[in-house]
């Protein structure tokens, strides 16, 4: 098959993209041009003409493509689908179906999911807001790319903690922050490195065991990871995101918050936080007990291989179309 892949939110398209091409299809990856994307929601008003030749010229290259199989990442662009006039499967990230709840953005979000053919979720916590517009909306596991991600050898050298989630109150930022406060206090040799991004950024900052990165091309991040003993991901939605899973990938114990053992069948073998003392003890723990932390890597990356992988995900993708290709030509059955 043919497949489109449009706008590559937290590298999801792209790895879902390699997923597709190890199964033998063809993946086309388009990125939008997004005016205006740090701006806030209202602003973000003044920048919808711009944004809106650009999706007639994604329209045009996706109807002109005839592809079999057009997956739209991020609920608003789903627009893009219907300018085109094509069948299209769209996937939602997180504050794409929050806006639900933003007056300006709620009837273009809604159309865009209802009109959509399929819809998928990429972390559990979404499911009230997709649920709600789409009963059948489905949960997508976000592909890792294991390949890339993978254990390395802890260096001699390694610094203790490397908070992997952006700086903001919507990961559980300031919990984050009063945690690493009370580490400093009692650990004033303790060495933190996070990545600038996110309104809590300059809190963080005057921390004097903090080391702040500017944001890092992706293809640094396994080797950043690995430079670190322990990885503080986000601790506030009970879900973990690409950046969580990575780490896991990458053997190295995380500490966040996971409540959705029920989705998977399975608890993830994260170290459960969601207050700053919970984060606090977990951290104290792993860099206490080495043996520990390799245990929760180890058995953190055989848990991103079995729900994560990024081939296991493409072959959901794949099965769905496939399904939807046969009830077009009238087949009753799905083979292989």
């Amino acid at each position: 098959m043919r497949f489109a892949q449009v706008n590559d939110v937290a590298s999801v398209a792209s790895e879902l993209a390699a997923g597709l091409r190890a199964l033998g299809h063809e993946v086309t990856l388009f990125q939008p041009r997004l005016y205006g994307a740090s701006l806030p929601p209202l602003l973000k008003l003044a920048v919808v003409p711009l944004r809106l030749l650009d999706w007639l010229r994604l329209a045009w290259q996706l109807r002109r493509g005839r592809y079999d199989a057009v997956h739209i990442h991020y609920a608003y662009l789903g627009l893009v689908g219907l300018l085109a006039g094509v069948p299209y499967v769209l996937h939602c990230h997180g504050d794409d179906v929050r806006d639900l709840a933003r007056r300006p953005w709620r009837a273009f979000i809604r159309l865009a999911m209802r009109r959509a053919a399929h819809v998928y979720y990429s972390t559990p916590d979404l499911a009230p807001w997709c649920l709600a517009v789409r009963p059948d909306a489905e949960f997508l596991p976000n592909p890792v790319d294991l390949g890339t991600f993978r254990p390395a050898p802890l260096p001699p050298d390694a610094r203790d903690v490397f908070v992997v989630c952006a700086l903001a109150d919507n990961k559980g930022g300031r919990k984050i922050l009063a945690a690493l406060e009370e580490l400093s206090r009692r650990r004033p040799r303790l060495r933190v490195t996070a990545v600038a991004g996110g309104e809590l950024t300059r809190r963080f900052e005057q921390l004097p065991t903090v080391v702040l990165l500017l944001r890092q091309p992706r293809e640094r991040l396994p080797a950043l990871m690995a430079r670190h003993r322990v990885l503080i991901g986000q601790v506030h939605e009970g879900a973990i995101g690409m950046v969580e899973l990575e780490g896991m990938a990458c053997a190295r114990p995380v500490i966040a918050s996971f409540r959705f053992a029920d989705v998977y069948g399975a608890e993830a073998p994260v170290v459960h936080a969601e207050s700053p003392a919970q984060v606090v003890e977990a951290a104290e723990r792993l860099l206490d007990d080495p043996v520990l932390a390799g245990a929760v890597g180890a058995a953190s990356r055989r848990w991103v291989e079995e729900h994560h992988d990024a081939v296991r995900v493409a072959r959901r993708v794949e099965a769905w179309h496939r399904a939807r290709i046969d009830r077009r030509a009238g087949r009753g059955s799905v083979e292989g």
